[in-house]
């Protein structure tokens, strides 16, 4: 029997009774047609799994429950399987349309209207939705609530705004996705702003030289030696389509590709400035199941 199992009866009654698995799923597993393996079912003298008297008759209700179990699991992923597919990243007006959307958000509405929340009840919400369960976890690079007294609004506007204008110039108002030329293309980063910002202050901070104008200043250095790396021309369509919540690893990818870019703001201060007993920790860049870790210590 050995490479043709099915043929044994006493190892496809263990596999399809008493384990519980599908006539598909034992077809994927040994790489052959499903109606073979139905045909061989039938030579066994094996019922259905849908015979639900004849299964607890000849084997028992214990073995009929695992197989119903099972089989409840089987659909329940699948089911979330193409619940992914078809509605991730997708609004209500996507999947719905306008009329349907706008009906279930008033009756959300509706249903919340009035209803007055414990404040135990707030803070264990709030818990659920800290860290890697908000669904805007980018894996924890490191807190910029670190930096609260640095104006972010200042460095988005004075920088950000400088450097999409000046990427889209140079790329002819030309996308890099899909080549359309419009005037609503804008500039996109692949390495994110945040991750640029941490990065920097962590670097001025050490030098005991942090404040808004300086990271202004040290952002721009930065965008100048590395914009045509870190930033793309795209239109307005193609950027909300990267933003997607189904692109999300991919734009993980591309940001590993290019957080090197940032290991010379964690190198040592400068001689000058640094401290006599100073040895600093390693810091990670944590993205998925990519990790890279970059020591910081005192130079010689």
């Amino acid at each position: 029997m050995y490479g043709t199992p099915w043929r044994d009866k006493g190892w496809f009654t263990e596999q399809f009774i008493y384990i519980g698995k599908s006539i598909r799923e034992l077809s994927i597993e040994l790489g052959m047609d499903w109606s073979s393996l139905e045909r061989w079912r039938q030579i066994h003298g094996l019922p259905r799994h849908s015979e639900r008297e004849r299964i607890i008759a000849e084997y028992g209700l214990d073995v009929f429950e695992n197989i119903v179990k099972r089989k409840k699991e089987r659909y329940s992923i699948s089911n979330k399987r193409k619940a992914e597919i078809m509605y991730k990243g997708k609004s209500y007006e996507d999947i719905y349309g306008k009329e349907k959307a706008q009906e279930i958000k008033n009756k959300i509405s509706a249903s919340n209207k009035n209803v007055k929340r414990s404040e135990e009840f707030k803070e264990n919400l709030s818990k659920k939705q800290r860290g890697k369960n908000n669904s805007n976890w980018k894996g924890g690079f490191y807190s910029s609530q670190v930096y609260k007294h640095i104006d972010r609004l200042s460095v988005k506007e004075y920088v950000l705004d400088t450097w999409n204008r000046y990427i889209v110039i140079e790329k002819d108002y030309t996308c890099e996705c899909c080549g359309i030329r419009s005037i609503t293309c804008n500039g996109h980063h692949l390495l994110s702003f945040t991750k640029i910002f941490d990065a920097i202050c962590f670097y001025l901070d050490k030098r005991n030289c942090l404040d808004t104008l300086s990271v202004i200043s040290e952002m721009h250095k930065f965008h100048k030696e590395n914009f045509s790396k870190i930033y793309k021309c795209l239109c307005s369509a193609c950027h909300r389509n990267i933003h997607r919540q189904e692109n999300y690893y991919m734009r993980i990818q591309e940001e590993n590709r290019l957080i090197h870019l940032l290991e010379p703001y964690f190198s040592n201060p400068e001689p000058s400035l640094k401290e006599e007993s100073a040895m600093y920790t390693a810091f990670f860049f944590k993205e998925g199941a990519e990790t890279i870790e970059i020591t910081l210590s005192r130079s010689e």
